[in-house]
């Protein structure tokens, strides 16, 4: 039987490929003892089995090259090598279990003789391909390249995370209604978690190259004459045309320090001079709004809140899930 599609494309169009799962330290094994981290001294287990789940093998190899993405940041923020040892370690066996919990969850949902269909798949990556690659295909190509994946593969790799999204948010369906007391509550006990640094929407065209001068002042002339923006930008800008030249919302602190001042000077729907910042490089900003500091308003950050208490009650929901999907499920350590 097919998932019901009205369901699955309203949560699909919002959401990105990735999931987040509740991580845990690694089950423990039989005898009560912590499964043995992953050994470090001797690259021939690398290609060796970690775990067995159902009829599905976790190499260590799988988990290595996970915990490699994070490898630096975990290093930034440790204090010393034995701090980062130890937290490499604890980031492997939350890699493990929820490469654990990700199999079981397809294997739930495949029980139930649900599918995904072809088209779901198809509109998801090509979301990807605008979202993530600007819609240049060889650079999407480039990356399967890069990380070692056929099409095929990142065909199947999206399709699981289709599942991983659609579980979760039958999940969080099943959760009932937040009352208005409780937002309130949650609203007065965490007044911290609200605060807003002045921020800005930001629009920008980058343009390169030996005419960048003179395209810049191009635009400049069409932009007094009322032109939009972000037309302008999907026609020239080397960066985020399918955007428009939107980069979002992001703190004023964030801004390179040299163009705070001149983004600070600028109201809604203004923009900048032409910047140039280096050889050929030659940038147009725009504000499409910006945002005082300050503790927003309780209408503001309503949903806000509704959607902290239902993700808290959904995780919840979740893990008491998984504990049951664990439960019954085969899962063997090496």
């Amino acid at each position: 039987m097919l998932c019901n599609s009205d369901s699955l494309s309203s949560h699909f169009r919002r959401s990105s490929v990735g999931i987040v799962l509740a991580h845990l330290l690694l089950t423990v094994q039989a005898g009560g003892q912590p499964a043995a981290l992953l050994p470090r001294d001797n690259v021939q287990v690398d290609n060796a089995i970690a775990v067995v789940v159902e009829d599905q093998v976790i190499t260590y190899q799988d988990v290595r090259n996970e915990a490699a993405r994070l490898a630096d940041q975990v290093r930034r923020t440790s204090r010393n090598a034995a701090e980062f040892q130890q937290r490499m370690q604890e980031l492997e066996s939350e890699i493990i279990q929820g490469k654990i919990d990700r199999i079981l969850i397809i294997k739930a949902f495949e029980d139930k003789g649900m599918q995904i269909p072809p088209s779901f798949i198809d509109n998801e990556i090509n979301e990807i391909l605008v979202r993530d690659f600007d819609g240049d295909r060889s650079r999407l190509l480039a990356y399967l390249r890069e990380n070692g994946m056929s099409r095929s593969d990142f065909r199947q790799e999206t399709r699981k995370e289709i599942i991983l999204r659609y579980m979760r948010s039958q999940m969080r369906q099943s959760e009932a209604v937040v009352s208005p007391v409780r937002i309130e509550e949650y609203y007065r006990e965490n007044p911290e978690r609200f605060h807003r640094d002045a921020a800005v929407h930001l629009r920008m065209i980058q343009l390169g190259g030996p005419d960048s001068r003179q395209t810049a002042a191009q635009l400049i002339a069409e932009l007094e004459e009322g032109a939009d923006f972000a037309e302008l930008a999907r026609e020239h800008s080397r960066y985020r045309r399918q955007q428009g030249g939107s980069w979002g919302w992001d703190n004023m602190s964030n801004l390179r320090e040299d163009w705070r001042e001149i983004v600070a000077s600028l109201a809604p729907g203004e923009h900048s001079s032409p910047i140039d910042a280096g050889p050929g490089d030659i940038f147009i900003l725009y504000v499409e709004d910006r945002r005082e500091a300050g503790v927003a308003p309780l209408r503001e950050v309503r949903e806000e809140i509704e959607e902290i208490l239902v993700n808290r009650m959904a995780r919840e929901a979740q893990e008491r899930w998984l504990e049951r999907l664990r439960r019954d499920a085969y899962v063997r350590y090496y």
